[in-house]
């Protein structure tokens, strides 16, 4: 690794990143450098590396995309159905799976062009691929839904009185589902143009950030060692979330939600003759 001049470098001791309702501010007791550019080797030792650490590295993966899933999820409330998909045979080709759900989002884009979503992967016990998505979805027939996915059974509900949506979403990427049939592969997917996470570093727009909070529910804190930056103090600030108007509140049943949505389907092909 190359390292950059020191005189590129800005140091800072904190670093605060605000997503949509949820707030966390680390707290460096070393001075982290910021700037300048790093140049890597490449994975030219791979084949030599051991088990073990193969395993550590799959997990410092694994914790970083729930990390970056979980942020962009909480930066967007718009996204605020829940909907799973499954199969109804024991589909294991995630290559297939793949490109079934990329189908299904362009049908869905036929009907909401503003369609957007993050989509994490899942395996059941049996071994057969499912999804689950954060979607912003108005109110549909979830059956005529099930009809646009055509591969089995979908549930969709609305996420509410959760605070910390992408921590709800990221229970499903667990380390235990960062199993090997997921290397190669992304655990996760989302649409483009969602909303950033937004990062600070300087310390007057930290002060002003944390001075602007209204409405806390919550605040965690915790610390941990690092080998870089000594002792570490992590706080996490929860607020309350944006919420939909009264009006735009969807009637639920049993099936999921349901309403006032034009019913979408697949579209009839014309016979000859």
């Amino acid at each position: 690794m190359i390292l950059p001049k020191l005189h590129t470098l800005t140091p800072y001791n904190r670093r605060l990143i605000r997503s949509g309702n949820v707030v966390e501010l680390y707290e460096y007791e070393m001075p982290v450098l910021r700037g300048g550019t790093f140049s890597r080797k490449g994975r030219a030792n791979a084949p030599f590396t051991s088990d073990e650490t193969k395993l550590d590295n799959r997990n410092k993966t694994a914790a970083r995309a729930r990390r970056h899933v979980r942020r962009i999820i909480n930066a967007n409330p718009q996204l605020n159905k829940f909907l799973t998909l499954t199969y109804a045979e024991n589909m294991t080709d995630i290559d297939r799976a793949r490109k079934e759900l990329d189908n299904f989002f362009k049908r869905l884009k036929r009907q909401f062009p503003r369609f957007a979503y993050v989509c994490v992967i899942e395996f059941q016990k049996r071994g057969a691929v499912h999804f689950h998505l954060l979607c912003n979805l108005p109110f549909v027939d979830v059956k005529a839904l099930a009809e646009v996915w055509g591969h089995g059974f979908i549930k969709l509900n609305r996420i509410d009185n959760v605070d910390n949506v992408g921590a709800y979403v990221t229970k499903y990427m667990t380390k235990e589902n960062m199993d090997e049939r997921l290397i190669g592969y992304r655990s996760y997917s989302m649409s483009r143009g969602l909303n950033a996470p937004q990062e600070y570093t300087d310390e007057e727009q930290i002060e002003a950030e944390l001075e602007s909070l209204a409405d806390v529910q919550r605040v965690q804190s915790s610390t941990y060692e690092s080998e870089y930056y000594g002792i570490v103090r992590y706080t996490q600030i929860i607020c309350r979330r944006e919420q939909e108007s009264p009006q735009e509140q969807p009637s639920s049943n049993k099936h999921g939600v349901q309403g006032r949505a034009p019913v979408i389907g697949r579209k009839k092909r014309r016979g000859c003759g």
